[in-house]
């Protein structure tokens, strides 16, 4: 499946290169993409809040029932994600809670744990914390063994130096991931070009794509994917 990113900031869309609010571009308003969505009968998009994560403020959004959503960004206790869980239909992603409120992500679990996702955002297979601020010298394999240990279902994966750059996804990127595809659902995020780069990864099917910059961009046509 291949998932539409719209990462939000002041109710605008918005993507970052490297995670960095200093290389932003604008993409009109996310209201506009909501209508569009559901005049083409999509499915299901992947929402991150950017104003949780840089402005640590509250967010509110008017939100369609058409639509399957994973949430991501700045989801670091369990109220946040009370507020945001209205529908059946919608999950979270948690990334920095993970290392740095344990307890708390403990407590998460044990409500919501069918509806987590947790993102390992990554430079080099060494996985980065706190909008991609904090290295936490810990190795996508062993933080993988904990979450399967866990008996969490999905990974949502970033490779940070491609995220937003349109390097295009290679299958060598993917070469580590495949044993585990058959024992966890991943997620990949970060560096899809167009529609050619993903007719080019081998086992297409066992990931699930999550596009922004080349969607934004008209590299790929959303309305030939759904």
């Amino acid at each position: 499946m291949i998932i539409s990113s719209l990462d939000i900031l002041n109710n605008k869309i918005v993507r970052l290169k490297y995670g960095n609010l200093n290389n932003l571009t604008y993409y009109g308003y996310f209201y506009e993409y909501l209508d569009f969505y559901k005049s083409i009968n999509l499915k299901k998009i992947h929402i991150v809040l950017l104003d949780n994560i840089f402005k640590k403020k509250k967010i509110k959004l008017k939100l369609k029932n058409f639509l399957k959503i994973q949430f991501g960004g700045g989801f670091n206790s369990k109220n946040k994600i009370d507020t945001f869980n209205k529908n059946k239909n919608y999950s979270f992603v948690l990334g920095s809670i993970l290392f740095n409120k344990k307890v708390e992500f403990k407590k998460i679990l044990s409500f919501y744990k069918k509806k987590i996702i947790i993102s390992l955002d990554c430079k080099n297979k060494v996985i980065f914390i706190n909008g991609w601020i904090y290295n936490t010298n810990l190795s996508f394999e062993k933080i993988f063994l904990y979450i399967y240990d866990l008996n969490i279902k999905k990974i949502l994966y970033t490779d940070i130096m491609k995220d937003g750059t349109l390097k295009g996804i290679l299958n060598t990127d993917l070469y580590f991931l495949e044993k585990k595809k058959y024992i966890m659902k991943f997620i990949i995020s970060g560096g899809v070009s167009d529609l050619e780069n993903l007719n080019k990864i081998k086992n297409f099917k066992y990931y699930d794509f999550i596009i922004g910059t080349s969607l934004y961009n008209f590299l790929i046509n959303i309305k030939k994917i759904i």
